[in-house]
């Protein structure tokens, strides 16, 4: 007795990938439909919409892979420089559950990994454009998702220092998936200030984004988030809150609940959590909660992960290297066992496709 191809499908649809992968040695025709790309398109916006195959990857200097419910029964995840000397890997950005992962010495090429199928591609090496100083240069990656051409997009940012002209010049490069190639940016530089190395990135509506810092003077000005649109490559800076006369020692961006978010952190260790109800609007921008600094084990929360809404709890990272939950009634915060030194964190969802 035979099934419909539909009704195959409609199926195969609700299981996790862990159950799709093993079921790819069932026959050629189920091995076929889900390596489509129709198909991994498919689970991956089934997952989003029921808000199911969600994971929490966290790295401790190494990435592992756990249950986002429970937290129980962490994986350690296979990579290529997973056991790379000089401070192991970074998580440059993360994008529809994919990761893009850079070494910490530079002496390897940046990967785009899926936690799920545990697939990686390694991109194409990139030259250094002018003379390296790890004084002189500063060094930016994003990574995201270009919907319209269906293509997944790295993106490396280099300003070197002229001491010349006393300013820096920069580089942009483009990396494609699809096309597997790095190409100049149609925008090749950036005028705004991006002044830490290995600054993290998040990916929403289209574009990359970087915290733009804090002023190194006695004014501690927070400066606005660097925007880079993957559709026509193009910079623009997009204006943060007003945080009147705040003493500003961290500011991070980051993306909550399909929102673009900062934590802000005073001196006094309370952080403040800002969410732009409307992107692209700064007049949007709504405080959402206030966490005081607790005790000096939690120190500050550096940034946020997640929400539960079937706990009612925000999950963050903390500038102590800790992940913990905030009960959103009570404020109260508590430690996630989930290992000790958690230096990153991310919520990955389920995605099929084959790197």
């Amino acid at each position: 007795m035979s099934f419909p191809v539909e009704l195959i499908i409609d199926i195969l649809l609700r299981l996790p990938a862990k159950s799709l992968l093993r079921f790819k040695i069932v026959c050629k025709l189920w091995y076929n439909l889900i390596n489509s790309s129709d198909f991994v398109d498919l689970h991956f916006e089934r997952s989003i919409a029921s808000q199911t195959n969600f994971h929490f990857v966290y790295k401790t200097p190494i990435l592992h892979l756990g249950d986002f419910d429970t937290f129980d029964n962490p994986i350690s995840l296979d990579y290529p420089f997973k056991n790379c000397d000089n401070g192991g890997v970074g998580v440059v950005g993360s994008c529809n559950g994919l990761l893009c992962l850079q070494s910490y010495d530079f002496e390897h090429p940046l990967l785009i990994y899926n936690p799920t199928t545990q697939t990686y591609k390694t991109l194409p090496l990139l030259p250094i454009s002018a003379p390296f100083s790890y004084t002189r240069s500063v060094f930016n990656f994003g990574f995201g998702y270009e919907s319209i051409t269906r293509d997944y997009r790295c993106v490396r940012i280099i300003r070197n220092y002229n001491e010349e002209t006393s300013s820096y010049e920069s580089d942009v490069m483009v990396y494609s998936l699809k096309g597997d190639l790095w190409r100049k940016a149609a925008t090749p530089s950036v005028d705004y200030n991006l002044d830490y190395y290995y600054t993290k990135s998040v990916f929403l509506n289209g574009a990359i984004h970087w915290d733009g810092g804090i002023t190194e003077n006695e004014a501690n000005e927070a400066l606005p988030i660097v925007v880079f649109n993957l559709k026509d490559e193009c910079f623009s800076t997009m204006l943060i809150p007003d945080f009147d006369s705040m003493e500003i020692v961290h500011m991070f961006v980051g993306v909550l609940d399909e929102s673009l978010c900062l934590a802000v952190s005073e001196l006094s260790g309370d952080t403040h959590l800002w969410v732009m109800k409307e992107y692209g609007t700064p007049e949007s921008w709504t405080k959402l909660y206030s966490v005081p600094k607790l005790n000096s084990f939690y120190e500050k929360v550096a940034s946020p992960i997640c929400y539960s809404m079937s706990l009612k709890e925000l999950f963050v990272h903390t500038t102590y290297l800790q992940v913990a939950s905030i009960d959103l009634d009570t404020m109260e915060i508590s430690p996630v066992e989930v290992a000790t030194r958690c230096t990153d964190a991310h919520v990955c969802v389920e995605n099929l496709l084959m790197l």
